[in-house]
C-alpha cells in the first residue's frame, strides 16, 4: 500500500521501521519521531555517517538533540571502512537486541545499497576476482574514476547513472560482475530478488520535489559551513587524516580540504560541494526508485508509505 502523507495512527506489527529517501528529505528528524512515539531506538543506514569525527558535513544527529538511543554512528575510525556486509552483520545483531528489550527498530539512512542488503539479503553473484580486482585497481589509479564509470556505462548504463565516479570499491565490483557473468551487474540483482523481505518492514519514503531539494540542498551546505564545517576538516587533518584518502569519504570533505592547505578558493568549493551533493541526491532517488518498484515492499506483511514533502 502506498499512502502520501504522515500517518498519524500506525499498525503495530513491523519487525522494523525503514525512513529512506535522498539526502536532505528530512529523514533524521522524521525517524526520531517514529521512534518517539513508537517505543523505538535509531539503526543508522547512511554509510556517510559511519565515521567518526565527519559530523557537521554528514549532517549526523548532534548527540545533546538526540531524544531516543542512536546505534551505528560514529561505528568507524577515518581509516577505517564498513562493507554492506559488515553493516548487515551489525544491525542484524542490534535488530535482536533492540526486539529483545521490547524496543522498535527504526533503521534510517540514504545508502541504498546497504538497506537494501539489509531488507532483501545479499545477490547469489560471484565471488571476487583477485587478479581481475588487482587490474581494475590498477585501471582506476591511472585512468581515473570517470574512466571507470564511462566503461560501466557501455554494459550497465543503470548501474552507472548512480555510481559517482569517486566510488572505487563500487565502480571495481560493477566491473568485475560484469567481466565474470557476461551480464549487467543490475540485471543480475533483479532476477535474484526475493519474493518477501527478510522482515516485516514499514517503509517511509520520504521525497522532495526536484527544484525544492535543489534549494534546500545550497541552504543545507551554506548552514553547513556556517556551522562550523570548516573547522572540522581543519581538526581532521590535523589529527593526521590524510588528504588524499578524503576523496573516498563523505562529500565536501575533500573539497574543504583543498581550502584548508590553501589550494582553493572557499567560495569555489561550496558551489562544487552542492553541485556534487545535487548530483548524488538525483542518483539516490534512481536508486530507490527501482528498489521500492519492488512488489515485496508492499505485500506479505510489509508497507511502503510515500511522503512527497
Amino acid at each position: 500500500m502506498v499512502q502520501e502523507g504522515l500517518v498519524s495512527v500506525l499498525p503495530p506489527w513491523p519487525d522494523l521501521i525503514v525512513v529512506a529517501g535522498a539526502t536532505a528529505t528530512g529523514k533524521s528528524a522524521f525517524a526520531e519521531g517514529l521512534a518517539c512515539e513508537r517505543g523505538g531506538e535509531i539503526l543508522n543506514a547512511d554509510s556517510q555517517q559511519f565515521y567518526r569525527g565527519f559530523d557537521i558535513g554528514t549532517g549526523k544527529p548532534p548527540e545533546a538533540e538526540r531524544r531516543v538511543p542512536h546505534w551505528l554512528y560514529d561505528a568507524c575510525a577515518p581509516g577505517e571502512s564498513m562493507s554492506a556486509m559488515e553493516f548487515v552483520r551489525r544491525a542484524e545483531i542490534l535488530i535482536k537486541e533492540l526486539r529483545a528489550r521490547g524496543k522498535l527498530p527504526v533503521v534510517v539512512g540514504g545508502t541504498g545499497l546497504y538497506l537494501k542488503a539489509l531488507l532483501e539479503g545479499f545477490d547469489p553473484l560471484p565471488g571476487r576476482d583477485p587478479e581481475l580486482r588487482r587490474r581494475l585497481e590498477i585501471e582506476f589509479q591511472r585512468e581515473g574514476g570517470e574512466a571507470l564509470r564511462e566503461r560501466l556505462r557501455k554494459i550497465d548504463p543503470a548501474s552507472a547513472a548512480w555510481i559517482p565516479a569517486g566510488d572505487r570499491s563500487r565502480l571495481i565490483r560493477y566491473l568485475e560482475i560484469g567481466e565474470l557473468t557476461g551480464r549487467a551487474p543490475s540485471e543480475q540483482m533483479r532476477r535474484s530478488r526475493p519474493e518477501r523481505l527478510r522482515f516485516r518492514t514499514e517503509t517511509f519514503w520520504l521525497r522532495k520535489e526536484r527544484e525544492t531539494l535543489r534549494k534546500k540542498i545550497a541552504a543545507r551546505v551554506e548552514a553547513m559551513l556556517q556551522a562550523g564545517w570548516l573547522e572540522e576538516v581543519r581538526n581532521l587533518l590535523a589529527a593526521g587524516v590524510d588528504p588524499r584518502k578524503l576523496e573516498n569519504r563523505p562529500i565536501g570533505y575533500s573539497e574543504l580540504a583543498e581550502v584548508v592547505l590553501g589550494k582553493r578558493k572557499l567560495e569555489e568549493a561550496a558551489a562544487e560541494i552542492i553541485l556534487r551533493t545535487q548530483q548524488y541526491a538525483k542518483r539516490q532517488e534512481t536508486f530507490f526508485r527501482a528498489m521500492f518498484a519492488h512488489a515485496a515492499y508492499r505485500e506479505q506483511g510489509s508497507e511502503l508509505n510515500l511522503i512527497v514533502a
